[in-house]
């Protein structure tokens, strides 16, 4: 789409983002009752090795979301012609070959019973990371519609998925099968909605194609380490602690995670914002307001945390109410640093990108040194390492607007570095 075009249509712009956003968060609430019908379905003890191997599946479809990015940056610069599946396709069966490689130890690590959990994780990457490029075209080619009826069915397909589970009683294993059959849906919608432009011949340029895999890297460490920070927890606590106390806090994991997904829209509404102008005031406020929604939610939660999880898990789960206002401390970190990531990426810098991992890192051995006899032990470790992020992102902003004060008032026609780079 044009620049004109991007400009001269801007009510039409913001309903159809407005449309979107409501899709996302009705496949985000979708996503509680999936956990609602699993968790009681599996009970904590299955729950918990669930969550920790599909919390590692969540870290390996990050070229997924990357591809989102990457091909509706493509698209929208050079038309449908530029989806091309050939390289989300590719990627796809890697992750796929090295993650069934890879199943013992993923099995000994998140402790499920059987080593064919993490080979169905492992198939299920071909679709998601297919599916991926697919959405990034329709959001590219502007069909919120079509997007946005993908996300309605990826969410509503899993809710399936977890009702068949939970009426036929399956385990662990019977749930992955059902889910990648659902993203395999899901993937199958998306193609239906590219049919006529979807292609698997590589006609770009050798140069055009460079630049792209370029694209993907950045995208994929500054995605992949807001990933790790939001899932590693959970799978460092099923590793370490009793396979109870694990589950139960996989399930404060879904609910105190709120204020990341709920934010999530708007730190992505940073990038065209951020890529225009650099203003670090879109960032301050977007912060803040994260802050104010957070708030909100730990004031809900800590009026009744013995309702909501007993709404969510059932009484098999009490034991872990008074985790969840702590743990929604902890999500209102991460949502912050989601945010400050997301705006570093959208100016084309990565430090802070680097700082996040080096966090996950020390989050990892504080965890398997350290901090390992309960879950408060485990969930601190975590809020240590997502608040160092915070304060040195928090700090390089600051910085950063006192060093380039001219960048809070620059035109919308400046540099636009993120678009460059995908470009």
């Amino acid at each position: 789409m044009s620049r004109q075009a991007t400009t001269t249509l801007p009510g039409r712009a913001m309903s159809t983002d407005a449309f979107l956003g409501l899709a996302m968060g009705a496949a985000s609430a979708l996503g509680y009752v999936f956990v609602l019908v699993l968790s009681r379905a599996l009970g904590p003890g299955d729950f918990g090795g669930f969550s920790s191997l599909n919390s590692i599946g969540i870290v390996l479809a990050i070229p997924a979301g990357a591809f989102q990015v990457v091909v509706a940056a493509q698209v929208a610069r050079r038309g449908p012609a530029a989806l091309d599946l050939r390289l989300p396709l590719a990627v796809g069966v890697f992750g796929c070959v090295i993650t069934i490689a890879l199943s013992p130890a993923l099995a000994h690590v998140t402790r499920v019973d059987s080593v064919l959990a993490p080979a169905v994780v492992a198939l299920g990457l071909i679709p998601l990371t297919v599916n991926g490029a697919l959405m990034g075209g329709l959001l590219g080619m502007r069909r919120i519609g079509a997007l946005s009826c993908v996300y309605l069915v990826a969410g509503t397909t899993r809710v399936l998925a977890a009702a068949v589970v939970a009426a036929l009683g399956l385990g662990v294993v019977a749930s992955f099968v059902l889910i990648v059959i659902a993203t395999t849906l899901t993937a199958a919608l998306s193609w239906w909605f590219c049919r006529e432009h979807a292609q698997l011949s590589w006609s770009s340029p050798a140069g055009s194609r460079l630049r792209a895999v370029r694209a993907l890297y950045r995208s994929n460490s500054s995605m992949g380490v807001l990933m790790a920070l939001t899932t590693v927890d959970v799978v460092l606590a099923r590793y370490v602690l009793s396979g109870i106390e694990s589950g139960e806090y996989a399930l404060v994991a879904s609910l105190g995670r709120a204020p990341v997904w709920a934010t999530q829209f708007l730190a992505l509404a940073l990038v065209p914002a951020l890529a225009r102008s650099g203003s670090v005031r879109s960032v301050l406020r977007a912060a803040a307001l994260v802050v104010g929604v957070s708030l909100i939610g730990i004031g809900v939660a800590g009026a009744a945390p013995d309702l909501w999880i007993g709404v969510l898990g059932g009484s098999a789960y009490n034991g872990a109410s008074g985790l969840l206002v702590p743990y929604l401390v902890f999500g209102t970190l991460l949502a912050l640093a989601q945010v400050l990531v997301v705006a570093e990426m959208a100016q084309g810098r990565h430090l802070l990108a680097k700082v996040a991992w080096a966090a996950v890192v020390f989050e990892v051995i504080l965890v398997l040194g350290v901090w390992h006899e309960n879950v408060f032990q485990v969930l601190g470790a975590a809020t240590v390492a997502t608040a160092l992020v915070v304060v040195v992102g928090g700090s390089e902003l600051v910085l950063h607007r006192r060093t380039h004060p001219a960048r809070d008032e620059a035109p919308a026609d400046c540099a636009e570095p993120l678009a460059r780079d995908l470009s």
